[in-house]
Parts: C-alpha cells; structure tokens; sequence
C-alpha cells in the first residue's frame, strides 16, 4: 500500500470516529458529524480508486470527475460562506420602516438558547428605534406548548416593550413564510415595504433571510456568547449548505 493511500485511509479513519463523537457524544454539533461521515467516504473512495486506477481506465476517469466535483464543491461553498459571513452584521445607520424578528425554537414556553440571543438583540436594537413596528414571526413546533411568535411577545412584553408596536405572526413554518407572512401583516397596516426592513435573527441566518427580500432588508444580527464557539461554527458550516439548498429550491 502506497504511504498516499494509507494517509486516505487513516484520515477516513479519523473523520469516521470524529463524526461518531459529533453524531452521539455533541449532539448539539451534528450536522459537522454527518459532513466528517462524508468525508470518510470520499477519502475511502478516493483510495480505492487510486488502487484501481493503475490497471483500470474507468478508475482513472472516476477519479479525475471525483476531482472536479470536488474542487467545483469547495468553491461554491466558500462563495455562500463567503455570503452568509458578510451578512452577519449590524447595520445601526439605516433607520428601518419596520422590524422583523425571526423565531427559532420554543422549550415549552421559553425561548431556546437561539430564541433568547435573537430576543436579547432584537431589545437593543429597537431601543435606537423607538416607534417602528416589530413583528415576531414563528408558528408552534413540536415540543413547543406555544408559538415562538408569542413566546418572543410574551419575552418582550415582560421587559418593558410597548405590547401595541408588537405584530404577531404565528403560522410561518420556514424562513421564506416568515419574511413573507410578515410582510403582509406589514402592508396590511400601512408600512411602506419596498423601504428598508429591519430583520433580526442570528448572524448566520441572515443571508438567507436575505434572498426573500426585494433587496431592501436591513441586517441586524444576533451572535451567541463566545462559550459557545463551537456550536457557532457548526452553524455557519451548516447555514451554506442550507443557503445552496435555498437557492436551488
């Protein structure tokens, strides 16, 4: 076995029993344990075939394709990463027509780790804006014994913040209804929504907030505290993919 072939091996090794710890162990890190699972088997697919490929014509034109699949994956991951890093940011100068803030999951009635970072941002940010109508947007989940829309009212209401600046919306089941739905509700009282749109949600979830806007929103983004690194990294991994899915569905 040729010292190439056996670091393939060795490295499909390690991203194997990495992935198993992400998948079992830091559950919260999944989906970076289901991608090392991948890599697993595209290193011991590429070790195979670089066996065969000495006395195989098909092996070697596998590998090259493999190769190119490869390279054109690497690039069009690091051009939405590229995207979805360079919408994670705040934009304090743009004064805002209205706010939008993006739900994410409910433990019974209290807002997850994600829902409590995006409220907690969503209070500072609307503390420059005083006046502008803020919709919460998220339908009820499994698990959730009530929405994530009235769950970030409730959160809001409970620290001060004028109940009748808040617009509930609760039947948005993805990212596209909620800047959809939320519009709507918007226009129905008289928001001009061809304006700037303020949406808070997570830094790396704005980009695809993004792609259902009319090229008017206005980023505000919500960063979880440092202790929580790896998770971040996880999503900004994860949030790629989901935009390629995004733009292609």
């Amino acid at each position: 076995m040729r010292t190439a072939e056996k670091i393939c091996w060795l490295l499909a090794g390690l991203c194997f029993l990495l992935g198993c710890a992400c998948r079992f162990v830091f559950t919260a890190v999944r989906f970076t344990g289901f991608l090392l699972w991948c890599a697993a088997g595209v290193l011991i697919l590429w070790a195979l075939l670089g066996r065969w490929s000495g006395r195989k014509r098909w092996a070697r034109r596998a590998r090259r394709v493999l190769a190119c699949l490869l390279a054109a994956g690497t690039v069009l991951f690091a051009v939405l990463e590229v995207q979805v890093i360079a919408w994670s940011r705040t934009d304090w100068e743009t004064e805002p027509q209205a706010v939008i803030v993006l739900g994410a999951g409910v433990n019974g009635t209290v807002p997850s780790l994600s829902l409590q970072v995006r409220l907690e941002a969503a209070l500072a940010y609307l503390e420059k804006w005083p006046g502008v109508p803020v919709v919460v947007t998220g339908s009820q989940g499994p698990g959730e014994a009530v929405s994530e829309a009235a769950c970030m009212a409730d959160w809001l209401a409970a620290r001060g913040f004028p109940e009748e600046r808040i617009v509930l919306e609760d039947q948005a089941d993805n990212t596209e209804e909620n800047i959809r739905f939320s519009l709507a509700l918007l226009e129905e009282r008289g928001v001009d929504t061809a304006g700037p749109i303020a949406v808070v949600s997570s830094g790396y979830h704005l980009y695809r907030a993004s792609l259902h806007m009319a090229g008017n929103m206005v980023p505000a983004a919500a960063r979880m505290p440092v202790r929580y690194l790896p998770l971040t990294v996880n999503y900004y991994i994860r949030e790629a993919f989901a935009a390629a899915a995004e733009l292609v569905f």
